[in-house]
């Protein structure tokens, strides 16, 4: 009875990193939506553990299967996401324009503070593809030039990226 406590206090203190990626992840969707989609990644968790179907070792692995569930919910929704506003700075239009699986890695490594083992589990890839997705996506982001550019060509300098890390 206590691991469950303690995992329902790790989902509960999951809560705002969630909601931070999922507002992250929907690149300028509404907080509803993104508030949407944390309220049933929990459900969807919270369901599995009362079902037993989920048994999770500790309180960071039931943290994980929350992102999981997250990350899965997100990926169906980002098919009709419109694109942002306006309104919205630079780096969501960015990372909107991102590929969804490379904006979740970037995301979990760099915004939520995931290693590359819990990310490949996350997104359900392989380590591999999550360090060039990571690496596309820093690439993109960061204005680089694509390798296939000729070298006499003039390379423009390089922005430094727009992301922060937020806790």
């Amino acid at each position: 009875m206590r691991l469950n406590s303690e995992i329902l206090a790790a989902l509960s203190e999951a809560t705002p990193g969630l909601r931070r990626y999922a507002r992250a992840i929907g690149a300028g969707a509404a907080a509803a939506v993104a508030d949407g989609l944390v309220q049933s990644a929990l459900q969807s968790v919270g369901a599995r553990l009362y079902a037993r179907e989920l048994r999770p070792a500790g309180p960071e692995e039931a943290r994980l299967e929350s992102y999981i569930a997250l990350t899965a919910l997100a990926a169906r929704k980002s098919l009709d996401a419109p694109p942002p506003g306006p309104r919205h700075p630079p780096i969501v239009h960015g990372l909107a324009a991102l590929p969804f699986e490379e904006r979740a890695v970037l995301l979990l490594i760099s915004l939520e503070g995931f290693g590359y083992d819990a990310v490949a589990r996350i997104v359900g890839a392989p380590r591999d593809n999550v360090m060039e997705w990571l690496r596309r996506a820093r690439r993109s982001l960061s204005g680089d030039v694509p390798a296939t550019q000729s070298a006499d060509t003039p390379r423009p300098h390089p922005q430094a990226p727009h992301l922060r890390i937020v806790k």
